[in-house]
């Protein structure tokens, strides 16, 4: 298992409010069909995207660049 050694500085926080319903933004941040379609910079696509959440769980996600 490897050990979280960040410190204080080297953490990063990013706060957004939506205007939206709690469960909505956490279904389009959790469901790999929601992902495939705004994950990535403009004009990329993302065709595919798994996640598992349970503790040692992965995320892959795919990003295709329009080139």
């Amino acid at each position: 298992m490897t050990t979280n050694t960040a410190n204080d500085a080297e953490r990063m926080v990013i706060t957004r409010i939506f205007n939206a319903p709690r469960e909505v933004v956490w279904k389009a941040w959790t469901d790999p069909h929601y992902v495939m379609q705004w994950w990535g910079p403009k004009g990329f696509t993302s065709p595919f995207c798994k996640m598992d959440f349970r503790e040692g769980g992965k995320f892959l996600c795919c990003m295709k660049s329009p080139d």
